[in-house]
């Protein structure tokens, strides 16, 4: 025998519509409370992350940057209690009650004490990870600040284990709708430098090699968009199968909707009252109703002279004959009439394109069907949404007239040969961000010729290196790029040079020198430096 649609729960689809009602219809403080605990906790896992991946002193401050990231998830998991709670409340149709410290504070504790221990849980169990990550799900939607940890504990389960087709469907959607929301942020993220050096000039590490953004911090970066976008869905999504499921045995949904249905019976009866007030006032009385004019007692005349006023309007004049059409400014002169012929083709067309950009917001947002819902009403964004697209329209129109002007400017320019003398750009040895590609290889040698004869050995060994690494560049055999170590270096020439077994082993002594003189404690002196520029004279003619 089929069970009532109330025990089976609702269909996956209808949920996930339901879920889309419910956020689209929240307050913006539901909102402020999620992203007031999710964004800084995203910013510290990304600073950590980058910070453990790449600072040569991570392992300093290890434990104090682990105790912030642990306390900062801490008050994410809280806020997150707070979004769920205020979700719960506009389903059953209540206002916020608030909450108090002492509530505030047993939440912090409980959230503390189980949401950990789901960062392991949930890999570890990949069979059952519905189950387990709908639990903690549940043991952040569940957590009023009132209950224990093991009676908290024991609600959430009961609740991950009711209906459990219609959560791993809606986890399965859910899913690929978070692959796809990934992909779209990794493709804005990767297109958005060479958007900005197309339309502005403003190059970057990214523009010069799109293989730069292969690394961690890019795919946690990502990851973390992914994360706030996608998770309030889930947590809706959570709040509605608590609430439908609690609801079996306290019937809060059909409280929620009886006090849906009072508050429009009331409205309905006040706005009935109001429409009766003013129909009762604006009725004619008297004399008023005797000087109403009567539809019989229009004259001849009068109706002749709408009828041509009417037929003669531009929206009937257009399949006319030309010789019935009244003329138009005849006592004008030829040009005057030019221009004011141009200037109607330009109203027409400005008129044609609003009609089209109106229709076409028609279609996208005026168009939806309304779902039917049973919790308060909320505020209604499409306005909001059809201004933001407005400003979205001109933002693009302007991007692509400063992109036309550009090339337009680009293109009238000639170019022109120029005689100058060329001046040797200064270069900083001391900064370890420059690169090879600052000055050419004599540049480089000169300058270390230079430091050399001042006495000035280490700065020497280190233009030296320089001018080896821009001699393999301008030979096509590495690539300088600044995010490029010594050992990327060593490796890119063993796969371009296999064939120069010579070359490659005189470069890695040098690197090997180098690395002694400018990163270790080995001492600069005269003779090293002297020997060293003589190796990298050597690499010139190394086979």
């Amino acid at each position: 025998m089929r069970h009532p649609p109330r025990l089976e729960g609702k269909p996956v689809f209808d949920l996930i519509e339901e879920t889309t009602h419910l956020l689209r219809t929240a307050p913006l403080a539901a909102f402020a409370s999620y992203y007031a605990g999710a964004v800084p906790f995203v910013v510290g896992l990304l600073f950590f992350w980058a910070d453990m991946s790449r600072s040569p002193f991570a392992s300093q401050h290890l434990a104090q940057s682990a105790f912030a990231l642990a306390a900062l998830f801490a008050w994410m998991k809280f806020w997150q209690a707070v979004f769920a709670r205020r979700l719960r409340a506009q389903l059953a149709a209540e206002p916020w009650p608030g909450l108090g410290f002492r509530r505030a504070a047993n939440m912090v504790l409980t959230q503390t004490i189980l949401q950990p221990a789901g960062l392991f849980l949930i890999p570890m169990s990949l069979p059952a990870a519905g189950w387990t990550y709908t639990l903690f799900q549940n043991v952040t939607v569940l957590d009023e600040g009132q209950d224990g940890v093991g009676h908290l504990l024991k609600r959430s389960w009961k609740q991950a284990a009711l209906w459990p087709r219609q959560n791993h469907l809606a986890l399965g959607i859910g899913l690929i709708f978070g692959v796809c929301v990934f992909l779209n942020w990794a493709t804005v993220c990767v297109a958005l430098p060479f958007l900005i050096k197309m339309l502005f000039g403003i190059g970057s590490a990214f523009t010069q090699s799109i293989w730069s953004v292969l690394n961690t911090t890019f795919l946690a970066a990502i990851c973390s968009l992914t994360y706030l976008c996608v998770d309030p869905i889930f947590k809706a999504m959570a709040v509605l199968r608590c609430f439908y499921g609690e609801s079996l045995r306290s019937g809060e949904d059909l409280k929620a909707q009886l006090k849906v249905v009072s508050c429009g019976g009331q409205q309905i009866a006040a706005l009935a009252l109001v429409a009766v007030v003013v129909l009762f006032a604006a009725a004619p009385r008297g004399a008023a109703a005797a000087n109403v004019p009567q539809p019989g007692r229009l004259s001849a005349s009068d109706l002749d002279s709408a009828i041509q006023q009417t037929i003669h309007q531009r929206k009937y004049t257009w399949r006319m004959p030309r010789d019935v059409l009244p003329p138009v400014h005849a006592q004008e002169s030829v040009l005057a009439r030019f221009f004011h012929s141009v200037a109607n083709t330009l109203d027409q067309w400005a008129h044609a394109a609003g009609d089209w950009l109106q229709r076409l917001l028609d279609r996208l947002f005026r168009d939806r069907r309304v779902v039917p819902r049973t919790e308060a009403s909320g505020p209604d964004w499409a306005g909001e949404v059809e201004l933001l697209l407005y400003c979205l329209a001109a933002v693009v129109i302007g991007a692509l007239t400063i992109l036309l002007y550009r090339v337009w400017r680009e293109r009238g320019q000639s170019l022109k040969t120029v005689a100058a003398d060329a001046l040797r750009p200064t270069a900083d040895l001391a900064d370890d961000a420059i690169e090879a590609d600052h000055l050419s290889q004599d540049g480089w040698t000169k300058l270390g010729q230079e430091l050399l004869e001042r006495g000035e050995f280490r700065p020497a060994i280190r233009a030296f290196y320089l001018a080896s690494l821009a001699d393999l560049a301008g030979r096509n055999i590495i690539r300088v790029a600044r995010f490029k170590s010594n050992r990327d270096y060593e490796r890119e020439l063993c796969r371009r040079a296999h064939a120069l077994p010579g070359l490659l082993r005189v470069f890695s002594g040098n690197v090997a020198a180098f690395e002694q003189v400018w990163y270790g404690r080995h001492e600069a002196d005269r003779e090293l430096a002297v020997h060293f520029a003589a190796e990298v004279e050597r690499l010139k003619t190394a086979s």
